[in-house]
Formats: C-alpha cells, structure tokens, sequence
C-alpha cells in the first residue's frame, strides 16, 4: 500500500503578492481620507475652545484690574497708540493672566511675516515686527498681542465696537502656520464695558476673517471653512 503520509497538499486559494499590495493600496487611500477628516475635526475642536478662553481670560483680567484700579478709562497710561501706552496699559492686566514668557514689542515670541486674510489675500500688516503691540504667550503655546487704540483714553470709534480701549490680535497656535484670519488668527476689542469679539465683516471664506471670533462665540464651531 502506497504511503501517503508525507504528501502536501498546495493551497491554490492564498493571496498572491499583486493582490496583497493592492489590499494595502486600498487600505491606506480609506484611512488617509477618514484620518484627514478626524485631525480636522479635532484642531477646529480645539481653536473653538481657545477662541472662548481668550475672551474670558481677558474679560476676567479687565474686572479684576477694574477692581484694584478703578474704571478702565481712569488707569494711568499714555494717551494715543504707541509702544509706551500699549506697555502701560499691559501692566494693569499682567498680575491677572498667567503667562509663560512676555516678548513686550520685539518679536521674540512671535515670529512670522505678514498674515494671509480668511480669502487668501494678504494683509500687509506684519504683528511680529509691529512695535505697537504687547506680546505674550500663554501657558499653551497660544500668542496675545495687546495695543492700546485711541488718541485718547478709551475713545476710538474706528471700529464696529464703540469707546474702545484696546486692540487685542490672539494667535491661538503661536507662530506655527497658516496665520491667517479666522483660522488660527482671531481679534478682540476691549471697551469701557467689556471684552468682546471684533464683529468688522462677516465671518465667509471669501471675507477677511475679521469677524471669525464673533462666529464661533454665537455657533460654536467653524462651519463657515467648508
């Protein structure tokens, strides 16, 4: 009797070598458009988030420094824009925000050119090098910037928002990129009666992102990208 024990038997149903690199072909074009979507979700999660912390960062400095120092429109500092005022004004807030590392005017916190509008058009204004601004990084990396506007104290009307005291431009990923309006680049106004979000334009992807802050306050997400 003839001994079979040792035949093998050839399995014709394994996958050739062509069929498993198209497998993995297609198992990395599926995750890279499902990744894509989920790490979108989670950086427009995260700058909602930061967008409302900033506004109650500052709004919460300004009632405290009202505390100690009385109304806002009565604090010692310069009248008019310039790097002096804009110091002064800053240190009346200063002891009531938590900040890693202060820049004053230089751009040693923040380093980037000029910024893009929402649409794509630039802005030709450059915030690192503007000497105008206070800047200072909080403890997540994000960058405020702070100007006082006005001739005088709490008096410039160029602006949607009346009787304002100061320009605040927040950066909520430093200066990592785009650093454009309404995506990571956002603007606040600060008044005799409180903080508020820059409400100039609409907040569309063909405007110049000026009113983003105001968006995301009133929707809570950044419908207004897609």
């Amino acid at each position: 009797m003839k001994d079979n024990r040792y035949k093998f038997k050839i399995n014709n149903n394994a996958f050739t070598l062509a069929e498993v690199l198209i497998t993995l072909v297609i198992v990395g074009v599926v995750a890279a458009l499902t990744i894509s979507p989920l790490v979108n979700t989670y950086v427009e999660s995260s700058t909602v988030s930061k967008v409302k912390k900033g506004i109650s960062i500052l709004g919460q400095a300004k009632k405290l420094a009202e505390t100690q120092n009385g109304p806002i429109d009565s604090w010692n500092y310069s009248e008019g824009t310039s790097e002096e005022a804009s110091a002064q004004f800053w240190n009346f807030l200063k002891p009531h925000i938590s900040v890693a590392r202060e820049c004053a005017s230089t751009q040693n916190c923040y380093e980037t050119g000029n910024v893009n509008y929402l649409n794509g058009n630039e802005y030709n204004y450059n915030y690192s090098t503007s000497n105008i601004y206070y800047k200072f990084v909080l403890a997540d990396g994000s960058v405020m910037m702070i100007a006082k506007h006005g001739t005088g104290k709490c008096n410039s009307q160029s602006h949607p928002v009346p009787n304002v005291c100061a320009v605040i431009v927040y950066d909520v990923n430093g200066s990592k990129g785009p650093n454009t309006m309404g995506i990571d680049i956002f603007h606040y106004l600060m008044n005799i009666d409180g903080v508020y979000p820059h409400t100039g334009n609409d907040c569309r992807k063909s405007s110049s992102g000026f009113g983003c802050a105001n968006y995301i306050l009133k929707h809570s997400n950044m419908k207004y990208l897609h």
